[in-house]
């Protein structure tokens, strides 16, 4: 996902020519719009990076009985977490290797509390394995990233027109304009 909007996706198609399997490697810049949908699934993706980097872990003793904190005590903490999230922007997947060996490296940008912003990727995960406890969430956010950037690409699946813009164009059509 781009900063300003719109996607570059890097990928391979294997196609069988003359009964040989051939890779092409594609890059696509596109600056239209994503989809809400796609947007979303980003979103999500911000509590596995804050997860992977500790940054929400107090939530476990916050949460817990061990402090015998207020529920008043354990909202400030919510939402002192939910602002962390706030401050990760996903930018992209990348995926490599294959069955038990397939792996997913999430790259956001991070902005410090002193308002600079810097790159932060995770370590590669592989979805196989339980080293997280997530990594099953993880895979199913990406499978559903695959298919939304897949409709995107292929199938014009992108951004809404505004409720105005949709309505104008319906009134001119109706005006036979």
């Amino acid at each position: 996902m781009e900063p300003k909007g719109g996607l570059q996706a890097v990928y391979q198609l294997t196609e069988v020519v003359k009964g040989e399997p051939t890779i092409t490697d594609y890059q696509v810049n596109v600056a239209r719009d994503i989809h809400p949908d796609l947007q979303k699934l980003f979103k999500d993706l911000r509590s596995i990076v804050c997860r992977v980097f500790g940054l929400t872990s107090f939530l476990t003793i916050t949460d817990g009985k061990e402090l015998g904190l207020t529920d008043a005590k354990k909202e400030i903490a919510r939402k002192y977490a939910e602002g962390l999230l706030q401050k990760i922007d996903v930018r992209g997947l990348s995926w490599s290797g294959s069955d038990e060996n397939a792996g997913i490296v999430i790259t956001s940008v991070y902005e410090t509390p002193n308002g600079l912003k810097t790159c932060i990727n995770t370590p590669r995960i592989k979805v196989a394995q339980s080293s997280f406890g997530f990594e099953e969430e993880l895979e199913e956010i990406a499978d559903a990233i695959k298919e939304e950037v897949y409709e995107f690409l292929f199938n014009g699946k992108q951004a809404q027109l505004s409720l105005f813009g949709e309505q104008q164009e319906n009134d001119n059509k109706e005006s036979g304009e």
